[in-house]
């Protein structure tokens, strides 16, 4: 997943960025920001790095007062040149500087207010991301940007522009329409209105999500199943063990602990984090899109959104959704079945349903009956720093980079690594990333990568790019080091992958850098990642048991690849059930009608998978994807077609060859969006792309 800003409509789908300047402002720029500098740890000069360690409310208050100050004399220089001397030099480029300006001090506020200890620099970030959001939604409806961009669309240098340049300035010119321009005064009111509203709602359900705590406290006799050093780690003083719903403890307990009952009210509480604040948040939000959508002249949300996407219309994505669910049901039902033999040979010989809270619990032990696969001793050959050493092996190996861990870093908490991304062959610093991979306290709950600075050409030189990826990682205790379950490592790879996409771009125009592709090809390139994890000749390069150093065993290794397909039904079948929920909830809903959200919630559930409803619990509440993935959450299906198509290039070629891996670099990580994704897609294969590989790679028959 990843976290970043989307601009223009400020809804929380991915519309472009705007765009840069004349080379003297941006000289002159770049001098602003060095002064503010030497006053504001937020603040930095190109290619200087954030002071985060030092930053207090105070700079994210004047720094965001200062970034807007400078877009709007970059905005008063736009709008002051005659529309008979536009170009793009002097309209398009200038647009993309202000933007990016103001995403150096607005992407790192996103971040603090997902990992910040200090309540008052979450606090502080989020009061100024608002502020910040709300400036751009008065900048995409100023008539008079619009009129000038327009007014250069209408000249001859505009008709010749090529690529990415063309692409920009029909993306720029259709912000505008989503903004309202060209409506009634009053409709772009209300339009400007309801943006607002909406930056403000997402937020706040966001913040509820990360900001949920819950534990629960476990006697000793309702321990039994899970493992030592996770008992160690929880232990109380008074005897008891502390659960709360972190992605290490919350998981391992769901697939170990032997008590069916415990289970149960754990899944229960981490099915209704952030109840009942955000059923009702979301309740506004759903109407509110409808509305917008509404106004602009879309048939839904997900009209509007689709369009920006591979897929271009909401009937495309429900015929893929529906025709996937149809080609996995035998694959689904076979997988249930299974379940249902565990469960009838541990508890109940008459069972004919698996419950959503036993589902993590009978596929553990599916993986020890039928595979022989122990996940708790897989972990031992998975060390977190291994894992992080093996994937800069990896990645050195193919796409030509080398990395360097900086001393001493200026960061916003002790535990997080700092990084830079180098050429191989030369040693020119390519960009920065930070690690912050344990949980704690207000910090974001899952795991994402987060955008700081995006690449950009400025004048002769290039801003280099600054990205940091966040996880939730089971810590060390005092016998063991981290130890990361497969899936863990699978998720360290994925994220990497969009942190990759990130720093490798070499994109001239920062709305285009990147991760800023469409939504529904976002995932692609960090999926194909995770096929690394599943293969013998890289796991054998990192895949070190803690203690004795030796590499994974080709027994175990085995196992584990014979068993990666095993509930792949189910699996599948629940992201069609994610994806189906979105689209129903942006495309096919009514808010006022008699039918809650929760309603479509049971039905859905409970006609698309095998696990029935839970009854009590809001799961959707919790479902921060309906926020920066509105009316796009089928896009990871959708985008894992085409990464396993693309892995099969590697598999065809092998997968640490360095030819292969340089031409995925230059053809999809540098490229960001730059391009229609299909386009880079076939440039990379070579041919028309193929659903083959994808039902191959899940063990079903097409």
């Amino acid at each position: 997943m990843i976290k970043q800003i989307y601009y223009s409509s400020l809804l929380g789908i991915l519309l472009l960025i705007l765009s840069c300047s004349t080379f003297q402002f941006q000289h002159d720029q770049s001098s602003s920001q060095a002064e503010h500098s030497r006053n504001n740890p937020l603040i930095n000069g190109l290619n200087e790095t954030i002071d985060f360690e030092n930053i207090q409310e105070n700079d994210i208050r004047q720094a965001t007062k200062n970034i807007l100050r400078d877009a709007d004399v970059i905005l008063e220089e736009i709008l002051s040149i005659p529309d008979s001397l536009r170009s793009f030099e002097n309209t398009l480029l200038p647009l993309d500087d202000l933007y990016n300006h103001i995403s150096k001090v607005w992407n790192p506020l996103e971040l603090l207010s997902s990992v910040s200890n200090i309540e008052a620099v979450r606090e502080a970030s989020d009061e100024c991301s608002i502020i910040i959001q709300q400036y751009y939604v008065e900048l995409s409806a100023n008539e008079s940007l619009y009129k000038a961009v327009l007014a250069y669309s209408q000249t001859n240098d505009a008709h010749a522009l090529k690529k990415n340049r063309k692409r920009f300035l029909e993306s720029e010119l259709r912000d505008f329409k989503h903004s309202g321009l060209g409506l009634s005064v009053d409709k772009q009111e209300k339009l400007k209105e309801i943006q607002n509203q909406l930056s403000e709602l997402s937020m706040n359900f966001e913040n509820n999500v990360t900001s949920h705590v819950d534990t629960i406290f476990i006697p000793e006799e309702l321990m039994a199943g899970l493992p030592d050093d996770y008992k160690q780690e929880r232990y109380q003083p008074d005897g008891s063990y502390a659960i709360d719903l972190s992605y290490p403890s919350f998981y391992a307990f769901m697939e170990n602990a032997e008590s069916d009952s415990i289970r149960k009210l754990l899944r229960y509480k981490f099915l209704n984090k952030a109840m009942p604040d955000n059923l009702m948040i979301l309740d506004d939000i759903i109407a509110l899109r409808k509305m917008y959508s509404e106004i602009l002249g879309y048939s839904s949300y997900a009209a509007y959104v689709i369009e920006e996407g591979m897929a271009k219309t909401p009937d495309a994505v429900w015929q893929f959704e529906n025709d996937l669910k149809d080609k996995i049901q035998n694959k689904a039902n076979w997988d249930t079945s299974q379940l249902l033999e565990i469960k009838r040979l541990n508890d109940d010989s008459s069972a004919a349903i698996v419950f959503d809270w036993e589902k993590y619990y009978y596929e553990n032990e599916l993986l020890l009956r039928e595979y022989n696969v122990d996940n708790e001793a897989v972990k031992q050959y998975f060390e977190v720093d291994n894992v992080i050493d093996g994937f800069f092996v990896i990645s050195q190996l193919l796409f030509g980079i080398k990395y360097r861990e900086v001393e001493e870093p200026s960061v916003w908490h002790e535990e997080v690594r700092m990084f830079e991304m180098l050429e191989k062959s030369t040693g020119d610093k390519i960009g920065v990333f930070y690690l912050d991979l344990y949980p704690r306290e207000n910090k974001y709950q899952h795991a994402a990568e987060f955008t700081i600075i995006s690449g950009k050409k400025i004048g002769d030189q290039y801003q280099l790019p600054v990205a940091c990826l966040v996880c939730n990682f089971p810590r060390s205790t005092a016998s063991k080091p981290s130890l990361l379950p497969h899936d863990d490592v699978e998720t360290f790879f994925h994220e990497f992958g969009h942190l990759l996409h990130d720093l490798l771009s070499t994109s001239e125009l920062s709305s285009q850098a990147g991760t800023s592709v469409a939504m529904d090809f976002v995932e692609a390139p960090s999926q194909m990642l995770e096929n690394w994890v599943w293969n013998k000749q890289s796991l054998s390069m990192f895949a070190r048991h803690y203690k004795t150093g030796e590499i994974i065993p080709d027994s175990l290794l085995n196992r584990m690849i014979s068993a990666r397909n095993l509930q792949s039904g189910n699996d599948l079948l629940q992201q069609i059930f994610y994806g189906m929920l979105d689209m129903t909830l942006h495309d096919n809903f009514e808010p006022s009608a008699s039918q809650s959200i929760t309603d479509v919630v049971i039905e859905l559930q409970n006609t698309i998978t095998h696990f029935p409803h839970i009854d009590g619990t809001y799961q959707v509440a919790s479902f921060d994807h309906l926020m920066g993935y509105a009316a796009s959450y089928y896009g990871y299906l959708w985008s894992e077609v085409y990464a396993s198509d693309m892995f099969s290039i590697f598999e065809e070629n092998g997968v640490l060859n360095s030819d292969i891996g340089y031409r995925f670099r230059t053809s999809i990580f540098e490229k960001g969006g730059e391009e229609n994704p299909m386009n880079l897609v076939k440039e990379f294969l070579g041919r028309e792309p193929s659903n083959a590989a994808f039902f191959k790679r899940q063990g079903i028959s097409e």
